[in-house]
């Protein structure tokens, strides 16, 4: 009895991941930030109220708030296209 070669014993190549749910977990994520951002401006909107704190540091927070969760969803636009090759492998410029 023979012995297979050892190229042929090689795993077979990965199939293309699926676009749709990477789309759906990207919707999903938007959503849960967007309700994580309401949610926090709401929260700090009801404590300044109670703390009594001016107009102006009220603005202050709601801008320092808002600067966060637009970095937080720049650095996940960056993650999802930086992991673009895994969808899009012939638009990659390494080798296999």
């Amino acid at each position: 009895m023979t012995q297979p070669d050892p190229l042929e014993q090689r795993v077979k190549p990965k199939s293309r991941l699926s676009l749709w749910p990477s789309i759906v977990l990207a919707i999903v994520l938007a959503f849960g930030l967007v309700g994580l951002f309401g949610l926090i401006v709401f929260l700090l909107a009801r404590g300044v109220q109670q703390m009594g704190l001016s107009t102006p540091a009220y603005i202050a927070i709601l801008v320092l708030v808002s600067g966060v969760f637009a970095w937080a969803l720049k650095r996940l636009t960056d993650i999802a296209a930086g992991m673009s090759h895994l969808w899009f492998p012939e638009d990659s410029d390494e080798e296999n």
